[in-house]
C-alpha cells in the first residue's frame, strides 16, 4: 500500500487496515524466531497505540469498550515479548482476528443501510 492511498482512505478503512497488520503481525509472531517475534510484538503494541489514540471520549459505550480492550491487549503483548508467552500470544491473535471480523462486518453492514436525507437523525429514536 502506497502513502497517497493512505491518505485517501476513510477513517473506517484506515481502522480496518490497522486490524488486518495486528492479525498479521500477531500471526507471525507465533511462528517466529525470537527476535522475529519481539519485532512483532512492537509493532502490534504500536499498531493499538494509534488504534487507542484514535478512539473518540464522546463515543458511548462502544468507544469505552474498545479502550479497555486495547489496554489490555497492549498490556498483554508487552507481557508476551518479556515472558515469551505463546499462549499469550495465541490469545492475542484470536482477539484481533475477532476485531477485525467483526469491524469488516460493521462496514459491510453500514454500506448495505442507507443513510437518511435530511431531517434530524434522532427523530426516530426510541
Amino acid at each position: 500500500m502506497n502513502s497517497n492511498r493512505l491518505y485517501e482512505m476513510s477513517p473506517q478503512e484506515l481502522t480496518q487496515a490497522m486490524l488486518h497488520a495486528l492479525v498479521y503481525h500477531y500471526a507471525n509472531a507465533r511462528t517466529a524466531t525470537i527476535a522475529e517475534r519481539n519485532r512483532h510484538l512492537r509493532q502490534a503494541r504500536e499498531l493499538l497505540t494509534k488504534l487507542h489514540q484514535g478512539l473518540h471520549d464522546g463515543g458511548g459505550i462502544i468507544s469505552a469498550q474498545l479502550d479497555e480492550l486495547y489496554l489490555y491487549m497492549a498490556k498483554s503483548s508487552l507481557e508476551a515479548l518479556i515472558e515469551q508467552d505463546m499462549d499469550k500470544i495465541e490469545e492475542l491473535h484470536g482477539l484481533a482476528t475477532d476485531l477485525d471480523k467483526t469491524w469488516g462486518e460493521a462496514i459491510e453492514n453500514a454500506r448495505l443501510k442507507p443513510v437518511p436525507a435530511g431531517g434530524n437523525r434522532y427523530e426516530n429514536y426510541q
